[in-house]
C-alpha cells in the first residue's frame, strides 16, 4: 500500500468517526497543557499517563480502520495493563533520548523502529515492552523511509498551523495522524 493509498483510506475511514477520534485523542493532546499550570506535576502526568492514553487511542483508531465496534471506554484500556503501557512509553523515551544524544540520527532511527509499539501492545497486551520493541523493529525493516515520509507530512502541517496561530485546529492533527498510522500498521501486517 503506497503512502497516498494510506492517506486516502485514512480519510475515508474517518468519515462518520471524526467526533470519536477527536474525543479519544483529547486526553493525550491536552496532557502537555498541565505543564503550564505546574512544570513538575505536568511532567509527572505526561510520564505516567501518556503510555496508557496512547494505548487507548491506538485501540480506538485500530478499531475504526478495521471496522470493529468502538466504545469510548477504550480510551482507558491502557490502564488495564498499565505496567506494560507505562513500560513501553518510558523505555521508548529513554532509548530515543539516548539515541538523540548519540549524534541525532540514531535517535531518529530508534524512533522509527519503535513507532509501531503501541499498536502491537493493543493486539498483544500481555507482551513485555522489550518483546514489543523487537516486533516493532522487525515490522519496520524496509519501511523506514515510508514511515518517515508520513511522519514528516504531519510535522510540516503542524508547523504551518502553529505559525499561523491555529493552535485549536492543530488538535485535529492527532486523530488524523493516529488513523493514518493505524492504516500504516495494518499495511505492515499484510
Amino acid at each position: 500500500m503506497s503512502t497516498i493509498d494510506i492517506l486516502k483510506k485514512s480519510f475515508q475511514d474517518l468519515k462518520g468517526f471524526w467526533s470519536i477520534a477527536l474525543l479519544a485523542s483529547l486526553p493525550l493532546s491536552l496532557l502537555p497543557g498541565f505543564m503550564v499550570l505546574d512544570k513538575t506535576i505536568g511532567l509527572l502526568l505526561i510520564l505516567v499517563l501518556s503510555g496508557p492514553f496512547r494505548v487507548g487511542l491506538s485501540k480506538i483508531t485500530l478499531n475504526i480502520v478495521n471496522k470493529q465496534p468502538i466504545k469510548m471506554s477504550y480510551i482507558f484500556d491502557g490502564f488495564t495493563y498499565f505496567k506494560h503501557a507505562l513500560g513501553v512509553f518510558l523505555l521508548s523515551m529513554i532509548f530515543i533520548g539516548l539515541g538523540l544524544i548519540c549524534f541525532i540520527i540514531p535517535g531518529i532511527v530508534i524512533f522509527i523502529w519503535l513507532s509501531q509499539a503501541f499498536f502491537i501492545l493493543v493486539e498483544n497486551p500481555s507482551s513485555e515492552p522489550i518483546e514489543v520493541f523487537k516486533i516493532s523493529k522487525e515490522m519496520m525493516k524496509g519501511n523506514e523511509i515510508k514511515y518517515l515520509t508520513i511522519f514528516m507530512i504531519f510535522i510540516v502541517i503542524s508547523v504551518i498551523l502553529i505559525l499561523f496561530k491555529l493552535i485549536f485546529i492543530s488538535l485535529l492533527i492527532v486523530p488524523i495522524q493516529y488513523i493514518v498510522f493505524a492504516n500504516f500498521y495494518n499495511s505492515l501486517k499484510k
